[in-house]
């Protein structure tokens, strides 16, 4: 079957589905004024980029998966601490208490689908939050086949998925985690990926579409 991935990571076997944007917006920050820097996306680290933000590489970040890690090391961050569980609840729950004591600076999207940032400004941690970019809708003309196998990497991806075309009884979705999966709930033939990463996601569905008895 073929593959279909809403996300420009490029993989061998798979077709990328782009039915978004992203829109940086003009910031200034002084990241020496902040003990912690919180990033739930590399988009935030680009945005700092695009900005030309001067780093502060001592910096402690906490961030969500492995790529917005990685992404940190590339630029040269020294202190970088990765959430065990990919999920803004969990996060939360993980870092609390180590927060506490910190000056922190959230850098997010204009839309998001977790209360990680209420969750922390009620647990009583000084939080600021600046808004760096936009996940804006792009419309598409491609003509999908199906059946075939989806593999949505967040919530905003399902949105404009059905925003665009609409998957059929004998289609296959994958979803990176739980929040994505919520929003394909209706969906019958469903799969939520254990680990929640891109990578994993190719795994399950290059695995799914070799079996011709489903």
């Amino acid at each position: 079957m073929p593959i279909y991935l809403l996300n420009k990571a490029p993989f061998e076997g798979v077709k990328n589905l782009i039915l978004n944007e992203i829109i940086f917006f003009n910031i200034d920050i002084n990241l020496s004024l902040y003990d912690a820097l919180i990033c739930t996306s590399k988009n935030a680290l680009i945005a700092l980029q695009e900005n030309k933000i001067p780093l502060n590489l001592d910096i402690e970040i906490y961030t969500i998966g492995e790529s917005t890690a990685c992404f940190a090391k590339k630029l040269g961050f020294k202190n970088i601490k990765i959430a065990k569980k990919s999920y803004g609840s969990e996060f939360f729950k993980e870092f609390k208490e180590e927060l506490k004591n910190k000056k922190c600076l959230y850098l997010r999207a204009k839309i998001i689908a977790s209360t990680l940032n209420s969750d922390l400004k009620n647990n009583g941690i000084d939080l600021d939050e600046v808004i760096v970019y936009e996940n804006i809708f792009k419309p598409s003309n491609e003509k999908l086949i199906h059946p075939s196998i989806f593999i949505f990497t967040s919530a905003l991806s399902v949105e404009n998925f059905f925003k665009n075309y609409s998957l059929h009884e004998d289609d296959i979705a994958i979803s990176i985690g739980k929040s994505t999966a919520k929003k394909l709930s209706n969906f019958k033939n469903l799969f939520v990926c254990e680990k929640q990463s891109i990578e994993n996601c190719v795994t399950l569905a290059k695995e799914l579409s070799l079996k011709t008895n489903f």
